[in-house]
């Protein structure tokens, strides 16, 4: 994906480089999309931390906004050779949103306590997800991102408090 569109790379492609039969392939996986989920799921299982942790909303939210942000800034290079070959609109950045969004949102359905019962969960946890991915779009993919010291700050005003998170 660092070197071309995951769009063009074909299951061949994929047993090829990796010295597996095509039929080895179809044992484990249903197609490339399936297996693309699978590392999804290898990449993000570390942010889980914890389980059945509670989260109290900024804090806990900051936590795992900082996890999200050491695993991406580890692979930042190899990130930007795959937006380079991958624009943000393309189905693996669709794919992986989707992906993501679907396990933070998973993550604060089962995990967020303490929060204002005014506002029904799954509102509250779309927001959270929402604002984590938008704090990860601002830190990685924008021409000029910002900081995770900025993303800190922009979390806590955006959830209603000023000054750190």
């Amino acid at each position: 994906m660092a070197k071309k569109a995951f769009e063009d790379i074909s299951v061949n492609e994929i047993c090829q480089l990796s010295n597996f039969p095509r039929a080895t392939f179809y044992n484990y996986f249903d197609d490339k999309y399936d297996l693309l989920n699978y590392c999804w799921y290898l990449i993000v299982n570390g942010l889980r931390g914890e389980k059945h942790r509670a989260i109290r909303a900024t804090s806990d939210l900051k936590l795992y906004l900082d996890r999200l942000y050491e695993l991406f800034d580890s692979h930042r290079e190899l990130l930007q050779h795959i937006v380079l070959h991958n624009p943000v609109d393309s189905a693996l950045f669709t794919n992986f949103n989707a992906y993501l969004r679907k396990t933070l949102r998973e993550i604060f359905t089962n995990d967020l306590t303490h929060y204002d019962d005014r506002i029904p969960l799954s509102m509250l946890v779309t927001h959270f997800s929402n604002t984590v991915m938008m704090m990860l779009v601002a830190m990685f993919l924008q021409e000029d991102p910002i900081s995770l010291n900025q993303a800190h700050e922009y979390l806590g005003i955006l959830l209603g408090y000023v000054g750190k998170a």
